[in-house]
């Protein structure tokens, strides 16, 4: 995204556009032009080359070649091929000089404000070369423009005329590219702000983590992968003795533990896993490519992080974790894997808590084989 609020992609549209009403605008003065002003028949050549390099720049385009330098040096082409044009009709009896203004107002939609004041300045210093030149007798005036268009300008209607264009000009593109300089500012400020809103969405407020909602969306993407032959665990952490500190301390307290609890969890995952909040005291991680014997020690170091916060908190009854480990089969669900997980943190509280269990496969008669429940560390007494 560029400091305008412009991405790349975005701008390589505008350059599309703008090198097709080249393409239009070249093929129209190929064709009709000369039907208008027999005398330009002669410069159908001049006409042909632009056309080729507006579809040359669409090829440039298309393959990603040349950047703004690329588009920089269309603007020139274009101010050139125009006051070529309009020296050959008359430079100050022709409605044509009017395309001045609708090219340095495209430019500048394409390339900036800074860029497009500076082409707008390249064709008015070309178009009063022109118009100076054919009032001092340089050149002559409208070689090929029809009678009634007049005699070349005194130097002083050329010193008005140049002048006036000029500035009318530098001033259309800079307030132009004022505008839309603003306007995609806001643009990029309004995007900011949207995507700052959808992250808030996803996650809990209190810990900061993902909330149950992005939880589950995550899962659903991830058990796809599954059904391509990836591996995937999700680990269920059921906070033990957590009840405790809202009663004995208060519920500010107890945010405090979660948060901690949280930042610990965050802390203890590897870059590839997802944490979240799951409700209440439980929180989920999603570990993808990772089957149970890797899901293992993330578990285990999972529940040392949060007896690690409890016994700062309380050293002889502190806040533990009951974790539940469960692998992903193909025809798993989101839910369907979480109540697994969730069932396996049950019997890790059933058995005391502090610790990780684990039924990691399913067995050949189609029953779930017995979990594997190891307790964090030894206890002692």
């Amino acid at each position: 995204m560029s400091s305008g609020g412009m991405d790349d992609r975005e701008r390589d549209r505008l350059q599309l556009a703008a090198a097709w009403s080249r393409v239009v605008l070249g093929g129209v003065a190929l064709v009709l032009m000369p039907l208008v002003y027999p005398g330009l028949g002669a410069y159908r050549w001049v006409f042909g080359v632009y056309v080729g390099l507006s579809l040359l720049g669409q090829l440039f385009i298309w393959k990603g070649i040349g950047g703004m330098p690329r588009a920089v040096l269309g603007g020139v082409v274009d101010m050139a091929v125009l006051t070529f044009l309009v020296h050959r009709i008359g430079s100050t009896a022709t409605m044509m000089v009017s395309v001045y203004f609708f090219a340095a107002i495209l430019n500048t939609l394409v390339v900036g404000r800074r860029v497009g004041v500076s082409l707008a300045l390249c064709g008015a210093a070309l178009y009063s070369m022109v118009v100076v030149a054919e009032a001092n007798g340089w050149i002559p005036y409208g070689p090929d423009s029809p009678s009634f268009a007049g005699n070349a300008p005194s130097r002083v209607e050329a010193a008005v005329t140049t002048g006036l264009l000029s500035t009318l000009l530098v001033l259309s593109a800079a307030v132009v590219g004022l505008l839309v300089s603003r306007i995609r500012t806001r643009e990029a400020e309004l995007l900011a702000a949207n995507t700052k809103l959808e992250e808030l969405s996803l996650r809990d407020p209190l810990t900061q983590l993902f909330n149950r909602r992005h939880l589950m969306a995550r899962l659903e993407d991830e058990l796809a992968r599954v059904r391509r032959g990836a591996e995937l665990a999700v680990v269920m952490i059921d906070l033990d003795r957590f009840k405790r500190v809202n009663d004995l301390r208060g519920h500010q307290a107890g945010d405090e533990v979660l948060k901690q609890i949280a930042h610990a969890l965050a802390g203890a995952t590897r870059e590839v896993d997802v944490p979240g909040r799951y409700g209440g005291d439980e929180f989920v991680v999603i570990l993808p490519d990772t089957d149970s014997v890797a899901a293992m020690p993330v578990a285990r170091r999972l529940a040392e992080a949060v007896r690690a916060v409890g016994e700062a908190f309380d050293a002889e009854q502190p806040v533990t974790a009951s974790v539940g480990v469960a692998t992903a089969r193909a025809d798993d669900d989101a839910r369907g894997l979480i109540q697994r997980a969730d069932e396996n943190a049950y019997r890790a509280k059933k058995s005391g808590g502090d610790r990780v269990s684990l039924a990691p496969v399913i067995g050949t008669s189609g029953e779930w084989d017995a979990p594997v429940s190891t307790g964090v560390r030894p206890k002692t007494g």
